[in-house]
């Protein structure tokens, strides 16, 4: 799915996976990355973050789904991955597959976030935010220290 997504060959996608397990096994993380990679669209995923609310609901949700996707192989867009992200962030499952029905709730919430995001490059994407300073963008897997000189 990568090679033709990215029009990369399989050796180069190999390569990059195997620079990402590094910084994965760096930091502790798990990374699993395999022929059977999966690219799909994360529309869902990101409108279950904007209906999880506070940014501790979001953390706890974008934990389960990160996990699925970078250690298990899960689409971002499987269902019942969403379902645990939500319930992880403190839903009922019965909220979540009712949310997850309706295609319309945070679409228009999450279309405008997109729009602010045009030409990131890589994801994870941070955009910090301070009073009075302009936003700071931090594009992929960067070092703590990266962060710390943003939030200074």
């Amino acid at each position: 799915m990568y090679m033709s997504k990215f029009g990369m060959g399989r050796e180069q996608v190999m390569r990059i996976t195997a620079g990402m397990r590094q910084n994965f096994a760096n930091v502790g993380l798990p990374y699993a990355f395999t022929d059977r990679g999966v690219v799909a669209n994360t529309m869902d995923a990101h409108r279950v973050l904007a209906w999880c609310g506070s940014p501790e609901a979001q953390d706890k949700a974008v934990e389960v789904i990160f996990r699925g996707y970078f250690a298990e192989e899960r689409a971002p867009n499987d269902r019942e991955l969403l379902i645990e992200a939500c319930v992880a962030a403190g839903k009922s499952e019965e909220e979540a597959r009712a949310f997850l029905d309706d295609k319309a709730a945070m679409r228009d919430q999450v279309q405008r976030e997109l729009q602010e995001a045009r030409g990131v490059r890589g994801v994870p994407h941070f955009v910090i935010r301070q009073p009075g300073r302009d936003p700071v963008q931090i594009s992929g897997a960067q070092p703590p220290d990266v962060f710390e000189r943003a939030l200074q």
